[in-house]
Order: structure tokens, then sequence, then C-alpha cells
């Protein structure tokens, strides 16, 4: 009952909130209606227009190697944890009234503060994973055959896995003209998309 108390009450109960959702999104992507990539290209576009200081800050914290849905998760998670264990032992600091409220946003803004780069160690040892993807984006494997893995793809989402090289790979693919795929269908990749880090994909002529 502690635990749930401390959970959700303020502060600690605007990280278990931001929790939930990431939460809902992986249990989402699991399932096929979202995409652990389909921040990536906004991202890209933003900073290339903007040169956004802040993206490139995030990057260089230690997580331009993988998706910003990973980074942001595992963020959500540690600042989470952290907070309820400053909020359990250090409660008695908060006060009441205003005071509780003023100092409940000082505790949320250094739990995140000290779980950016404990989460940007915690990601390294992930990037080779993320690498590995990466390295299938490329005209070599134009031509092959891969299997869908989501419940769908369009011209906006969709996964698959192919055989390159020995190894297995999931990579990004799309879907021209509403052409039907559903999980398990076999495909053959037809075009990479370089600046959408994705495949087309049409149905096997044979």
């Amino acid at each position: 009952m502690e635990f749930l108390n401390l959970a959700l009450t303020f502060p600690t109960v605007v990280f278990s909130a931001l929790l939930l959702v990431v939460v809902l999104f992986w249990a989402i992507t699991l399932i096929g209606f979202a995409d652990i990539d389909m921040f990536e290209s906004d991202l890209d576009i933003d900073a290339d227009a903007s040169q956004s200081s802040g993206i490139s800050s995030w990057l260089n914290m230690g997580f331009g190697g993988i998706p910003i849905t990973v980074s942001v998760s595992l963020v959500v998670m540690i600042s989470w944890l952290i907070s309820i264990y400053a909020h359990k032992f250090f409660a008695y600091l908060l006060g009441d009234g205003i005071l509780f409220y003023i100092l409940g946003v000082v505790m949320l803004v250094t739990c995140l503060v000290v779980a950016i780069p404990v989460a940007a160690i915690i990601s390294r040892p992930l990037q080779r994973f993320f690498t590995s993807a990466e390295t299938s984006q490329s005209s070599d494997l134009l031509g092959l055959e891969c299997i869908v893995v989501t419940g769908k793809v369009t011209n906006t989402f969709g996964q698959a896995r192919v055989q390159f090289q020995g190894t297995e790979q999931l990579i990004e693919v799309r879907a021209e003209n509403n052409e039907p795929f559903t999980s398990g269908d076999t495909a053959v990749l037809l075009d990479h998309l370089k600046e959408q880090h994705c495949y087309i994909i049409a149905a096997k002529p044979w």
C-alpha cells in the first residue's frame, strides 16, 4: 500500500502517468499498431530545418544510436524509479501548502536531470542492436524477400524481417497503392527510401 501511495501522489504521480503512457505505447507496438521508429523522420526533418540545439544535445548525451522512443522510455522509467525512492526518503522535506508543490516540482526536475545520464549509460549496450538494423537499410537488400511482422503495412507504417548475410534483420517497410499486407505475408524489397529509412515492398511476382 505504501508503494501505491507513493506512486499515486504528487510529485511521483507525474512520472507514474508518463510511465503509463510508455507502457501503453509499447503494448500497442507489440500488437503491430505502432512503430518503434515512428518519430524518427519527423525529428530528422525538424533538426535539419531548425538545427535545433535541443535535439543535438539529446543525441550528444549518448542517445544517438537508438530510436527516440527507446531513449525516452528509459528516461521515464528511471525518473519514475528515482522519484519513488526520493519521495519515500525525502517526503518530510516537502512541507505543506504551496511549499509542497514548489518543492515537489524541484524534486521532479532533479529526478529527471539525474535520470538522463543514467539512461544514456544504460542505453549504450543497446545501440549495437539498432546499429545492425540500420546497416540493413541499403540498396544491398533490394530484391530480397522479407516477412511482414506488423499487423498491417501502409504507406506510413510497417516492419518486416529479412535474412541478410546469415543474420535476420528487422527493417522498416512501406506499401504503395494500398497494397494489402498482413503479418506473416512474404514480400519483395522493391526500393529503398534513404531519407525515410525504409523500404518499399511489393507482392512476390511468383
